[in-house]
Parts: C-alpha cells; structure tokens; sequence
C-alpha cells in the first residue's frame, strides 16, 4: 500500500513538484486506489458514529438545542423571522423541518442528516486535494480533519456548521475537477453548491474568494484569454445568485428580513452588556498548540508550498486558503470553537503534502535520520489523534440520556394541559415535544448583544404568554424573572439537575 502511494505520487508530478492532477473522472477509474483510499475513510468515519449514541443523547454540540427548537415551532405553523428570531438563512431549518415531519420526530433524522453531509465533505476535501496534490496527500489531509478537534462532535450534531461546509468545499472540488472543454457546467454546478452553502450558513461567502482563485487557475491553466475568464467568473456568480434566491423562495421566508435580521446580529455593533460583548471571546492561537499533530507537518508543507510556488502555480490553492482563514478568523469576535474546522481544512491539507513528502524520503539511504524522526513523529501524532477521538466519543457517549431524563416524564403528565414550555435548555422543549414560545426560542448571546434581548424583554415575555411549564437547571442561580416564578408557579419536581415549575393554572388541575 505506502509504494502505491508513492508511486502514485511519482506519476502525477515532475521531480520535485507538489503532485498536481488535472484528469477528469474516468468510468474505468472508479475502483483505482484513490477511490478505495476515499471509501475506507468514509467507513471509518462511519464506523466511529456507530458508536455515537444519536438516537437517544440529550444534546451534541453547542447550539443543537436552537436549531431543534426552530424547527419544533416550524412545525407547529410559526415562521421564521417574523415570529422566530434567527440570524442565519432558512435552509438548514427548513431541511430539518421537513425531516421531522415526513421521516420522524426523533433526533436521529436531523443527527444523521448531519452525518450525511459531513461524508459529502470528507469527500469533497479528498477529491480537491487528490487532483491537485495526489492520493497520498489527499487521505493524510482527509484522515487529519476527521481527526481534528471537535469535528466527530460536530459532524454528529444538528448544527449549520457542517451542512453548510460540505457543499461550499464541494463546490470548489467540482470547480477543480470540471472537463475542461466543460467548464461552463462546471461552473453552474459549483454556482448551485455555494447557493445551497450560502442559503445554510452566510459564514461560508469567505469561500468565494477560493472560487475565485480555482476558476482563475483552471482558466490559466487552459490558456484562456482574460475575456473568457470574466466570462467564467460571471456563470459561477450568477449560479450562486440564482441558486440562492431560487433556494430563499422554496424555504417561503422573505429575503429583506433575513438580511436585516442577520445584519443586526452579525455586524451592527453592541447594544447590551449584561453578558459580555463579542470582544470577550478573541480566536484561541493555542487550539494550533493543542493540534501540534496538524500545525508541525503543515509548517513543513507550506515551506514546500512556497518553494515550489513558482513553478506549480497550484499550489497557491492550499496556500491562498490557509493565508484567508488565518486572516479572517483571529480577527473574527466573536469566535467560537467550532469554527476551528475552518481552520482545519487548509491546514489538513498542508499537513498532508508537508507529511506526505517527509515520507517520499524514506527510502533514501541518506536519510536514515530523517527516516528514524519521521517515524517517531507519526506514531507520536496517531497515537496523539487516537486518544482525541476516544476522549470526544466518550464526551457524547456520557451526556444525559433521553430516558434517564426523568423530568421528562414529569413534563408528560403535564403536556395535555400546555401550549407552550419555556427552559434555560431548549433541547428538553424538543424531546418534550412541547415549543418553546416563539420569541424566546434563540436566545444566544449574539442576540443578547445586538439588544434584540434583554433580561427585561425576557421578563416581559414571559409574563405576556406565561407558558404552561418552565425547566430551569439546579444551578443555585436567581434568574431575572424570579418574581414571576414566585408569583405564577408552582414547583413541582426538583432534582439534582433540574427544577421544573408549573404554572398555578396546571398546577391546581385534579391529579396534581
């Protein structure tokens, strides 16, 4: 296997050169190596969530618990932006949505809708770094970014992060891959994957310039006149507009208030204090400390990169991109730490072509001291990578269970009698089967800051609609509408996690 690799390697770039491939697809290709290599990762990648408990964990991820609660309220007939604050494009709810209601109410749907599209970016990140830096580099890159911290949580989560990443980075692979006497539909097809990107998550509109940069390439490549590549940057652009609005239409929600709502939430500066401010939460340089296993062969590969940039114009791709998210995201507040991935995926790719060179020296008699460092170096991160998954896989295995929940029985009983349930934990709201109240269903810290909310709205909400039940985690904490608990409820189970209150209404009905 590591001669077909580098032997590989050997064919598909002159001595010295990073490996550049520029074949289309073939039918009679499709069980070569790469192919092979490509589908041992993704069952690997699908073996590892087999050991997820996806079905029946409480909550993955950071902000699972909004998404699930907007699209609970989707299905009870609210709408977005108007009755639901959201601050990202309606496709991915609308997905959910649609899952939840002609598939199943479980989270399993949405979960493995999540896994699904983390498959097309393992793929899609295989294919752009196979053709443009070769096999060998490819599966380094696709092995590193499985590996990469908080991505098996991510791709395991039903957040946008992922399903928006898969078909922007398809979109550039397809960008790459394209027949070159068919770039026209190439770039059609790229256009409709960064609309379905765009129509996720705006977070993406940074992978334009990547577009940008491989439809340039291609077209430098093929000689073509600066005509012709204006001609192909405006076919790519007009798709991603095209299939964005056309997208924006299907999902029935106005395009005006989605940007205003977004703006507001994105860029529009500070209204509110009272949990901080954006500044409070500054990139973390020492994520690339924590992934010395990725930043060491990277900082090997970008040097080879840049030595060999002159006469493999290609190599800018993985270099250009690096450069963008390393540019963009430091200076990005507030920064979170799922936006690592980003980060990720050029440096994954770096780290391959630094990691796969270092070992294309192996064989060398010469470089027996190398080859004993090199060793060492490898089974140092593997065993580094090893324990990262094991630890994350424990993560999600331990969080609270669905039918260990016993308050969520206790909030049965009380279902038949209400309308709708406010908690500090939206993710119980959906395995309760019980929506949050429309206005309050995303109450995240962006909004908070834009001072769209406020611990005086909040009050104020909950006194207008005084929902039937309200779950709160034992956490010692007076919340802001502690006179309205006092007043209007009643608490009626309590436990080491959890206080779950009743409002009088309920509380007194016979059997209670």
């Amino acid at each position: 296997m590591y001669r077909a690799f580098l032997s590989s390697q050997q064919k598909s770039a002159p001595q010295g050169q990073v490996a550049v491939r520029h074949a289309a697809w073939e039918p009679a290709n499709l069980f070569q190596l790469p192919t092979l290599l490509l589908a041992l990762i993704v069952c690997a990648f699908i073996a590892l969530h087999c050991f997820l408990p996806l079905a029946t964990a409480v909550k993955i991820g950071a902000d699972e618990d909004f998404e699930l609660s907007k699209a609970t309220l989707c299905l009870k007939g609210f709408h977005l932006y108007t009755e639901i604050w959201n601050d990202q494009p309606p496709l991915d709810t609308f997905i959910i949505t649609q899952v939840l209601k002609h598939i199943s109410l479980s989270v399993l749907g949405p979960r493995l809708l999540t896994v699904s599209f983390a498959v097309l970016l393992l793929a899609a990140t295989f294919a752009l770094v196979q053709r443009v830096s070769g096999p060998l580099s490819a599966s380094l890159a696709t092995v590193m970014l499985l590996a990469s911290p908080g991505f098996l949580e991510l791709s395991s989560s039903c957040m946008q992060e992922i399903p928006a990443l898969g078909p922007a980075v398809a979109g550039l692979a397809v960008l790459w891959i394209g027949r070159r006497e068919r770039t026209g539909l190439a770039q059609l097809l790229g256009g409709l994957l960064f609309g379905i990107a765009l129509q996720m998550k705006l977070l993406d509109a940074i992978y334009l310039p990547i577009a940008a940069l491989v439809i340039w390439l291609r077209c430098r490549e093929a000689d073509l006149n600066r005509r012709k590549i204006l001609s192909a940057w405006t076919v790519f652009g007009v798709a991603v507009v095209a299939s964005f609005l056309a997208l924006n239409y299907l999902t029935g929600n106005s395009l005006l208030i989605q940007f205003r709502e977004s703006w507001a939430a994105h860029f529009a500066s500070s209204q509110s204090f009272e949990y901080g401010s954006p500044a409070d939460r500054p990139f973390d340089w020492a994520v690339l400390l924590r992934n010395w296993d990725t930043t060491v062969p990277a900082l090997v590969g970008i040097a080879v990169l840049l030595r060999e940039a002159r006469a493999c114009p290609a190599t800018l791709l993985p270099l250009g991109w690096l450069a963008l998210t390393l540019v963009i995201f430091p200076f990005h507040k507030p920064w979170w730490a799922y936006y690592y991935v980003h980060n990720a995926l050029p440096l994954c790719w770096c780290a391959g072509i630094g990691l796969g060179r270092a070992w294309g020296h192996l064989r060398s008699e010469r470089a027996r001291g190398r080859a004993i460092l090199v060793a060492v170096f490898t089974l140092c991160a593997t065993g580094w990578m090893g324990a990262r998954i094991y630890l994350e896989q424990s993560s999600v295995r331990s969080s609270p269970r669905l039918y260990s929940c016993l308050v969520l029985k206790e909030i049965e009983r009380f279902k038949p009698y209400t309308t709708f349930m406010f908690s500090d934990q939206p993710i119980f709201t959906f395995h309760a089967q019980i929506p949050m109240p429309p206005h309050l269903a995303v109450i995240s810290l962006k909004r908070l800051w834009s001072g769209d909310m406020s611990n005086r709205r909040l009050t104020a909400e909950l006194e207008s609609v005084k929902p039937g039940l309200i779950l709160l985690g034992n956490n010692g904490l007076e919340v802001p509408y502690q006179a309205l608990l006092n007043r209007d409820y009643r608490l009626v189970y309590r436990d080491s996690a959890n206080l779950l209150y009743a409002h009088q209404s309920i509380a007194r009905k016979p059997g209670f």
